[in-house]
């Protein structure tokens, strides 16, 4: 759990007084922030319980966040799901076409997909073809393919074959 002290949003607002010449002004406008608190408080948690929904509504299967409120205090909490069922892919070795592709990676991102994988309790092929599926449906950049100085957009037809070329957004030019 981490807790978020309010004191500091207070002490931000009353360190302009300064700017207040007027001593008896400048003791009013302190008391009203502190009259103000609660409110300021109250508005703070409001704003970031809002943040935490956000983040719960992409996380939810997996981790839990909450946001609870003591005067004075925001105490934030991120929890790991116990329940949480892991990941099913749609994408499966007996669905439709399997073709093999080739990548090379750096010998520690290859143990550190391993060990995750091994984590996962899955193969690293397995582990692969998830990461890249979150990847590619989590990816809102239309792709355009170029090779041999010709584009080409969506799925190439047919088995095989092969295709070289930069994958990337598509440039403005």
């Amino acid at each position: 759990m981490t807790e978020f002290k309010t004191d500091d949003i207070f002490e931000a607002l009353k360190s302009q007084l300064g700017v207040i010449d007027n001593p008896e002004r400048q003791q009013q406008i302190k008391d009203y922030i502190e009259a103000a608190r609660v409110n300021v408080e109250r508005s703070v948690f409001d704003l970031l319980s809002k943040f935490a929904d956000a983040v719960n509504e992409e996380v939810s299967a997996h981790y839990e966040v909450t946001l609870n409120y003591k005067p004075g205090v925001l105490d934030l909490a991120v929890r790991r799901r116990e329940d949480a069922e892991p990941d099913v892919e749609a994408w499966s070795m007996s669905d439709g076409e399997v073709e093999k592709i080739t990548i090379r990676v750096p010998a520690e991102l290859k143990e550190l997909a391993a060990d995750a994988a091994k984590k996962a309790s899955i193969s690293a092929n397995s582990w692969f073809v998830r990461q890249l599926a979150r990847s590619v449906r989590g990816s809102e950049i239309d792709v355009t393919v170029e090779t041999r100085g010709r584009r080409h957009r969506g799925r190439r037809k047919g088995r095989g074959g092969k295709l070289s070329g930069w994958v990337g957004p598509e440039s403005e030019e």
